[in-house]
């Protein structure tokens, strides 16, 4: 589960900023359902960031899927340029530090680096140093590394390596960016996920949700059908038989999903891809809600295209206490403020004149009206009480119409 997250020089966050899912001090609502406890730590169970468009929201989200993929997949060679998104394309150090829980450890990670080199790494695991670089003098290591220190490219990740070579706190920090750290990308939809619906008995809870949600859905129904991969019958499509020997390697398979509809005439089918798209992102949702446990997912954009009770239902079992998994969201819906959330659980992405992204959250503001059961966020949003607005020019749009 992530503790902290902080970002410096990348996209539209020039100066450092924190995102944190720590518990705000003293703050008791919703603590039984919205928190949870892990060893020492009480965090968050999700956290909601609004703002106007282009404020950076969603460069939060590409902010951790960088440092995701930095982790994941290391350069081939000492020239390959690491991946960079600084702000105004400046050649000024990123640096990335975050603070997660894996297997009730906590675990702190810095990354700071450029396209060329790694400037500064480094690991803690429960305050207690694993590992420190700076640039290519390795400061502290684990013995099992020190006889291959010299292997390690400047534009290496250390993590990456001490993983590699099997040192047990490495990888457990790095099977936590691997499998812990997910993207729920309802615009990109992953086929392979609908194997799970094989499953007999995820496939009625998942049938319960959608008929719980009232999108008229009764069943749903899973067909795989095998596409040949190889050169000289390429993408030929073909059923799949119980006896079929064909060999694997040839083919990938595909999965078809039929809704079931009823209807007075009986009960009819519609291919996913037919489906509406707010529909299709509930699916998916549903998919990644219902198939995780103990996961940090990333949604951009969450209530797109469904109805706000909808939205609302989605949050109240994201925030239920049975829920293992937690969330960070982005969303546009103000309504959502007043669904059961602490003033901890929201935030706000605010540009300001200069291009410059600033995260913060309601609980960084000191006002004992917070304190009240009855305390209306959207109200106080649309006041201007937390900045973060849309500034909208009707009369400048209204001007571009008009003809020269």
């Amino acid at each position: 589960m992530l503790v902290d997250f902080r970002v410096t020089n990348f996209r539209s966050f020039r100066n450092e900023q924190d995102f944190s899912m720590q518990t705000g001090q003293r703050v008791r609502k919703y603590k039984e359902n919205n928190t949870m406890q892990i060893k020492n730590e009480r965090i968050l169970k999700s956290a909601l960031v609004f703002g106007a468009n282009a404020n950076g929201k969603t460069n939060l989200m590409n902010a951790l899927m960088t440092l995701k993929r930095l982790v994941l997949a290391p350069t081939s060679n000492e020239v390959e340029p690491l991946l960079t998104d600084t702000f105004g394309h400046n050649t000024q150090n990123t640096i990335f530090k975050i603070t997660f829980m894996k297997n009730d450890e906590k675990y702190d990670y810095i990354l700071e680096y450029n396209s060329k080199e790694i400037d500064r790494e480094e690991l803690l695991v429960n305050d207690d140093l694993i590992f420190n670089r700076e640039r290519q003098e390795f400061l502290h290591l684990p013995k099992q590394l020190e006889p291959v220190k010299k292997n390690i490219r400047k534009n290496q990740l250390l993590l990456f390596f001490a993983q590699q070579n099997n040192e047990h706190y490495s990888k457990n920090a790095f099977n936590w960016f691997l499998e812990d750290l997910v993207y729920a990308n309802t615009n990109r939809i992953r086929n392979d996920m609908f194997q799970m619906l094989e499953n007999d008995n995820f496939k009625s809870k998942f049938v319960l949700f959608l008929r719980a949600a009232d999108f008229n859905i009764v069943d749903i129904e899973v067909r795989k059908r095998k596409i040949r991969t190889n050169s000289s019958d390429s993408m030929k499509e073909k059923k799949i038989d119980d006896d079929d020997d064909d060999d694997d390697t040839n083919f990938f398979i595909r999965y078809d999903v039929y809704s079931m509809h009823k209807s007075e005439q009986g009960a009819f089918s519609i291919e996913f891809a037919d489906e509406s798209t707010g529909t299709k992102v509930f699916m998916f949702l549903a998919l990644y809600i219902l198939s995780s446990k103990g996961k940090t997912l990333l949604i951009d954009e969450f209530d797109r295209s469904y109805h706000l009770e909808l939205a609302k239902a989605l949050l109240a079992v994201i925030n239920n206490k049975g829920q293992t998994n937690q969330f960070i969201l982005t969303s546009h819906e103000l309504s959502l403020m007043d669904a059961n959330l602490r003033q901890d659980q929201i935030w706000f992405a605010e540009k300001n004149q200069f291009g410059e992204s600033e995260l913060f959250s309601i609980f960084d503001f000191d006002n004992p009206e917070l304190k009240r059961s009855d305390y209306n966020f959207k109200k106080r949003y649309l006041e201007g009480l937390y900045g973060a607005t849309q500034m909208v020019n009707k009369k400048l749009l209204v001007e571009a119409l008009k003809n020269e």
